[in-house]
């Protein structure tokens, strides 16, 4: 609360030195991307006149510690007052916060926005295997996304081992095992998800 206050603070006495001539803002401060889409965050800025495109131009820059061959910034919106930076093949290292800065002769205007990236767990793999020298049955459920994702299994009471592990492409890999006495008849499936909302479900039969 104390930063959001020092910006608030700031913004207001630098808006203050323009007289309300030159502002950003932007229509939205959250986006939220899918994993190996597209994405283009706005930001809009009013010059109070006329706009030397130009000048806009000459001055366009992208400043990333990530792979900046996947931005853009659409130079084409700029005489609509449209400052879009376009994210292709959205990876997880992507999110965070944006700082959209337009500086315009002597004067300057900034807003944040921030992405957020979500993969969702479509795909469950399952394995069922026979434990070598053993009565019991092993049944694994394995599946790859992002943000870590809660693994439950339904109509079982006995312990599960579950682990997981990063990606090279900051995606969770979770595998989750059951072992089971091989005389046990009965359905049993495991969940897979973000939240309540967003299960998946794949069910293995014993």
């Amino acid at each position: 609360q104390y930063i959001q206050e020092i910006m608030q603070k700031e913004e207001l006495q630098i808006h203050g030195m323009r007289g309300g001539l030159f502002t950003v803002t932007v229509p939205k401060e959250l986006y939220i991307a899918d994993y190996g889409s597209n994405v283009t965050m706005e930001c809009n800025f009013d010059t109070g006149g006329q706009v030397d495109i130009d000048a806009l131009r000459k001055d366009l820059e992208i400043q990333s510690e990530h792979n900046e061959r996947r931005m853009t910034l659409l130079e084409d919106q700029l005489s609509l007052r449209k400052a879009l930076l376009h994210i292709r093949d959205v990876q997880i290292m992507d999110a965070g916060q944006y700082h959209c800065l337009l500086l315009y002769r002597d004067a300057a205007d900034y807003k944040y926005v921030t992405l957020q990236v979500k993969a969702s767990y479509k795909t469950i793999n399952t394995q069922v295997i026979r434990v070598p020298g053993s009565n019991e049955m092993e049944f694994t459920c394995q599946s790859k996304g992002y943000p870590l994702a809660v693994v439950s299994w339904l109509n079982i009471n006995e312990s599960v081992n579950t682990t997981h592990s990063k990606t090279p492409e900051g995606l969770y890999n979770i595998i989750s095992v059951l072992r089971l006495k091989e005389n046990t008849h009965r359905n049993v499936s495991c969940d897979s998800f973000h939240n309540t909302s967003q299960a998946l479900k794949k069910g293995l039969h014993n």
